[in-house]
């Protein structure tokens, strides 16, 4: 029992378990379909408009985004980037004087 609420937890069931249930259920003519893409029944946004960005008809034509992907090799130049750390080394800033130039 749960000190919250007054359900039983059910244990989860081993793979053995499970593949026993799946050769019973096949056994018995039951048959395991792959299913069609499509949207879900809650099917919503990430932006603020709440508002999917493909209904069901889209997504089963397999319609894609038109984002670009981005470029991980544009870093500013002289940053953290251009360092190689090498494990738990942290690097540190060293000011160079005018007399080092």
């Amino acid at each position: 029992m749960s000190n919250y609420t007054h359900e039983k937890i059910k244990p989860k069931m081993s793979k053995e378990e499970r593949d026993k249930m799946m050769k019973r259920f096949l056994d018995k003519g039951g048959k395991v379909q792959k299913l069609k893409p499509g949207a879900a029944a809650v099917l919503g946004a990430l932006d603020k408009s709440k508002i999917p960005h493909w209904d069901n008809d889209d997504i089963k034509k397999g319609k894609k985004g038109t984002a670009p992907l981005p470029e991980y090799k544009n870093t500013k130049p002289n940053t953290y980037h251009d360092y190689d750390l090498g494990g738990d080394k942290i690097p540190v800033y060293e000011p160079k004087g005018k007399e080092n130039q």
